[in-house]
């Protein structure tokens, strides 16, 4: 089965993944240091995961920027995730990451948001909040196509059970294996638009499942064999010292729309 592509010639020259006028710098990690700053980020969901475990000595901040390692040692899958639970939780704004990938069969990388009662209650997504997949990448489908060079947004709601329900955009983009690039949402009551470098490519626009409330921001990798991602490769992911599955991110910036105040202040250094 072939691969639908939003193609770039589809994009619109015009949307630029900067944010509006109007829109203030309100928080930022520029992952200008050596280690990583809890004053913004926490470790998540630490241990067993899916197919792997998540550590904290698979993310690390260096040469301005941050690092998520996927590895292999034992015959045990680590990974990791940084959230920024119980320290920021915006409603609305700009929000953007520079990220970079590297991606192996068997496992993905996300930037996404997570509302902390998402799916209480069922049928008010609006008020318990969802899941926003700002963007997630795969090296491979669950078909075993290559998709490397695309990514993909959705949204979930009324929590992961019976109930559950949602939402995605076709794979969007060309060559985002290749370097850095901007993943940009802009959420506002009516709408969550998504982008990349410079163009749309997604707008989310029913509103009875249109998160209103705040949530926390999540930079993650994860294992899962065959769930989405394709198979894991017989010899794992190589050593922490040795592996070449990784996640970069440059920076992480929230913007606002002037005057209004920020959900949260900017974090301390």
């Amino acid at each position: 089965m072939p691969v639908a592509v939003v193609a770039w010639a589809q994009m619109p020259a015009s949307a630029l993944a900067t944010p509006p006028p109007g829109y203030r710098l309100v928080w930022s990690d520029e992952f200008d240091g050596t280690v990583l700053n809890t004053n913004r980020w926490g470790y998540w969901l630490l241990g067993k995961r899916r197919n792997a475990v998540n550590v904290t000595n698979a993310v690390s901040v260096g040469n301005g920027e941050l690092t998520i390692r996927t590895y292999s040692e034992g015959g045990t899958n680590f990974t990791g995730m940084i959230a920024t639970a119980g320290r920021y939780l915006p409603t609305y704004g700009w929000i953007e990451a520079r990220i970079a990938w590297s991606e192996s069969p068997g496992m993905w990388s996300a930037f996404w948001m997570q509302s902390p009662t998402m799916g209480r209650p069922i049928g008010d997504a609006a008020n318990a909040g969802t899941e926003i997949d700002i963007v997630e990448h795969r090296l491979l489908d669950k078909r075993g196509e290559n998709i490397d060079a695309h990514a993909v947004s959705n949204i979930h709601w009324d929590g992961y059970g019976a109930s559950a329900r949602s939402a995605g955009s076709s794979l969007y983009g060309s060559g985002l294996n290749v370097g850095y690039h901007t993943y940009a949402m802009e959420w506002t009551a009516a709408c969550q638009k998504f982008y990349v470098d410079d163009g749309l490519v997604w707008t989310f626009s029913d509103t009875s499942a249109l998160s209103q409330r705040s949530e926390f921001l999540i930079l993650s990798s994860e294992v899962d064999n065959h769930a989405w991602a394709g198979h894991i490769p017989v010899d794992g992911y190589g050593s922490r010292t040795n592996r070449t599955t990784q996640m970069k991110v440059d920076w992480v910036r929230i913007y606002q729309l002037k005057p209004a105040t920020p959900t949260n202040p900017v974090s301390p250094n």
